[in-house]
């Protein structure tokens, strides 16, 4: 089988010694071929050769945002249930996607079982969200979000373009910062217009969730809406109250994986094809952990079968 490996040798855990060790395990199995990214979006323009040149396999070794690259490419064309196959080797900070398909954070545990899973044929065909705004497209695996999360994310980057450490505390920091210093937590600035066309306002922020868990802080996930799945639509989450009690209760059952649905403080919305978000001024917009541009507004979708991934 032909196989792809898209390294992100600037991830927050990978390096070449770990590379290394993945390569000489694929290449016992597979013809492995490696490309190595240098810049943003690199990835998403490998994994639109990969079809091309005939590679059965795209396999990300990176975090998050590779991985969202290579769906990104692999999709660069619509819906694509008989391309490459996508599967993920964690080697950035948060590796959500690869956590939520049951893999180990181990890049080499990982690959173990990502040969196991192609050894039996374990293969399916997932849903996937996309997210449109400002004339940009993209397609997302697990998340979006628009407003705090999206705020905090950005700040993240900034830190790590300026070579500040990045970490489940340093993001934890950031979160509060946002949320009690930067946050007008008196005025919810977002309305949202559901699959039905029912409108919600009073809103603060807005989680997209195409699989839960959402998050992860440190080992413990976060799961506000724990029936999120790639075989059900998108649910939607977002907050009408930032008090200190509300803001409390809320992380304790994100925590515990509580389902807010019922929760007086959120608009929880469930199962939609698709959602509409208005913002009353730009907002920071983000996908599978990476921010994408800075809106008032976005629409986002959901696409069954769209893509192969390996199921473990």
């Amino acid at each position: 089988m032909r196989a792809l490996l898209v390294a992100n040798t600037f991830a927050t855990t990978t390096d070449g010694s770990i590379q290394s060790q993945v390569v000489s395990e694929l290449s016992k199995f597979l013809d492995i071929t490696v490309a190595n990214t240098s810049a943003r979006n690199d990835a998403i323009e490998f994994a639109k050769g990969a079809q091309q040149q005939g590679f059965e396999i795209v396999i990300g070794l990176g975090g998050d945002g590779t991985i969202n690259e290579i769906a990104n490419g692999l999709l660069a064309n619509g819906p694509n249930p008989q391309g490459p196959m996508l599967a993920a080797i964690p080697g950035g900070n948060g590796n959500v996607f690869a956590r939520n398909m049951g893999l180990s954070e181990s890049p080499l545990q990982a690959t173990a079982q990502i040969l196991s899973s192609l050894d039996a044929n374990r293969y399916k065909s997932i849903g996937v969200g996309k997210i449109a705004t400002n004339n940009i497209s993209r397609w997302f695996l697990f998340n979006a979000g628009i407003g705090l999360d999206a705020a905090v994310i950005a700040e993240m980057e900034a830190r790590r373009a300026n070579g500040k450490m990045v970490s489940d505390f340093a993001y934890a920091a950031l979160a509060l910062k946002e949320l009690f210093a930067k946050t007008d937590r008196k005025h919810a600035a977002l309305s949202l217009v559901s699959n039905s066309g029912a409108v919600h306002h009073d809103a603060y922020f807005a989680l997209i969730i195409n699989l839960a868990p959402w998050a992860y802080l440190g080992s413990k996930p976060l799961n506000p809406l724990p029936s999120a799945g790639h075989d059900t639509a998108l649910d939607v989450y977002a907050p009408t109250s930032l008090s200190i009690p509300a803001v409390f209760k809320l992380a304790r059952r994100a925590l515990a994986g509580k389902s807010a649905e019922n929760d007086k403080n959120v608009i929880a919305l469930i199962d939609q094809n698709q959602v509409h978000v208005q913002a009353e001024h730009p907002l920071w917009i983000q996908v599978d952990g990476d921010v994408i541009a800075q809106s008032t507004e976005l629409t986002a979708s959901h696409i069954p079968n769209a893509l192969r991934t390996l199921a473990n």
